[in-house]
């Protein structure tokens, strides 16, 4: 009777490390492959962002800068920065303090590499 219960806790532990380690949390990504709502600190990291801009000049690319994500994103009262273009690249910055980012028809986007310190005042 003891070695079945402990066998049975053995297995109860290793299935419950099992199910902690599949849902660590991945690395925030450094591109954005395709249009949608990222998560700033979840899905992307902050910084600044490039991306190719629309292909067809019929179209514009779209691009929000969120500080709640709620709905379809609409709301203009959750849009901390936003612009609609046909120029190409586009780049914008992500803020740490950003809670999500918007882009709609502007291509996969990278994280550029940051600027390197100038050591004068202010950079």
């Amino acid at each position: 009777m003891r070695a079945s219960a402990l066998l049975f806790a053995g297995a109860v532990t290793s299935a419950l490390t099992l199910v902690a380690a599949g849902t660590a949390a991945a690395e925030p990504a450094n591109t954005m492959p395709q249009d949608g709502v990222y998560l700033v600190g979840v899905d992307i990291l902050p910084g600044v962002w490039e991306a190719p801009g629309t292909p067809d000049p019929a179209f514009g690319c779209d691009w929000r800068r969120l500080w709640k994500v709620e709905g379809d994103n609409t709301n203009m009262q959750n849009i901390l920065a936003n612009n609609f273009t046909r120029l190409s690249p586009v780049r914008v910055e992500i803020k740490p303090t950003d809670v999500a980012f918007k882009t709609e028809n502007c291509g996969p986007w990278r994280l550029l590499p940051p600027r390197p310190h100038t050591g004068s005042f202010g950079g």
